[in-house]
């Protein structure tokens, strides 16, 4: 998307994205080119973008060939900081990435290692532009116990001053949080951190799990757009101040809401929820944080005040 001089200019922060969701077609063949290896030809359509068959698809199998491409330290500092500089472009100062102990795992990819090449992407893009970064390690919700402590002892065992914040991501089900509140302690105790707490909630499960991220003190929430559903439930979002990571395209994409039109941005905003905006897999989305501040400006009418008071 084109970007108007106006939103270029200001100054924008990010603080829901996934590292792998950031990789673009042209780094996904150029890593694979360095692995020597052969993406589906099925994940990438007639213009180079990538392509699936629904969200579901996008997320499972297309995200999971594309993060496949990530099998060093070297690519995660790579991807990050490709990331990073293409951002401050756009004008952003701030970026907070999503990181999966999972996902590394999977490539054969140590927790340390990970973090440590993401850090050194950080340190480069911020030496190269200015811009300003830190990590938020997930938990993915509808892995098995045994994983889940796996990726809680990773996280307890290299503690990294960038990364500042515990997630839990992966898809939704109604009343799925509680069971995940004794590893968030238990993390938070092992490490003795003041760790930040946020969690996806709100999104596709529905209002019931921004009840039960309230009710564990979760300062943030991953989407939480379908709070809007429960009038209740927003006045207590505002009363405690719970920032919302709104995630605009992602929400189209996924059928959330059919379009832009029918997406509660505005209401949100004009009810005094405090939000953010962020591209959530631009890579695989083909958005940019510069583009979520252009749709909140032309479909939702939020003047130049307003998107910098969101940063």
């Amino acid at each position: 998307m084109h970007l108007t001089d106006e939103v270029r200019k200001i100054p924008k922060a990010e603080i829901h994205v996934h590292v792998e969701g950031t990789i673009t077609p042209a780094m996904a063949l150029r890593k694979a080119q360095e692995h020597g290896m052969t993406l589906p030809s099925d994940i990438f359509d007639e213009k180079g973008n990538f392509s699936w068959i629904d969200f579901a698809d996008c997320v499972t199998r297309v995200y999971d060939a594309v993060a496949s491409v990530v099998r060093t330290t070297q690519d995660y500092e790579d991807i990050t900081h490709d990331y990073l500089v293409r951002c401050a472009q756009e004008g952003s100062i701030y970026e907070e990435l999503i990181i999966s102990p999972d996902h590394a795992a999977r490539m054969g990819i140590s927790y340390k290692d990970m973090v440590d090449g993401i850090a050194r992407g950080i340190d480069s893009a911020r030496a190269e532009t200015g811009i300003e970064a830190r990590m938020n390690a997930t938990l993915v919700r509808h892995l098995p116990d045994a994983a889940l402590w796996k990726a809680a002892q990773d996280i307890i065992d290299y503690r990294h001053p960038y990364v500042t914040g515990l997630d839990l991501a992966g898809a939704e089900k109604s009343g799925d949080i509680p069971r995940h509140r004794v590893i968030f302690k238990h993390i938070k105790d092992s490490t003795n951190a003041e760790l930040g707490w946020r969690l996806h909630a709100g999104e596709g499960a529905g209002p019931r799990n921004g009840w039960d991220a309230l009710d564990i003190k979760a300062a943030r929430w991953g989407h939480g757009v379908r709070s809007v559903e429960d009038a209740a439930l927003v006045q207590e979002i505002v009363k405690r101040g719970i920032v919302l990571e709104v995630c605009p395209t992602s929400n189209v994409l996924a059928g959330i809401f059919k379009s832009y039109a029918d997406h509660p941005l505005r209401l949100l905003v004009d009810a005094g929820v405090r939000v953010t905006l962020n591209s959530d897999d631009p890579g695989l989305f083909n958005c940019s944080i510069g583009s979520e501040y252009q749709v909140a400006k032309d479909h939702f009418g939020l003047n130049a005040a307003q998107l910098t008071q969101i940063t």
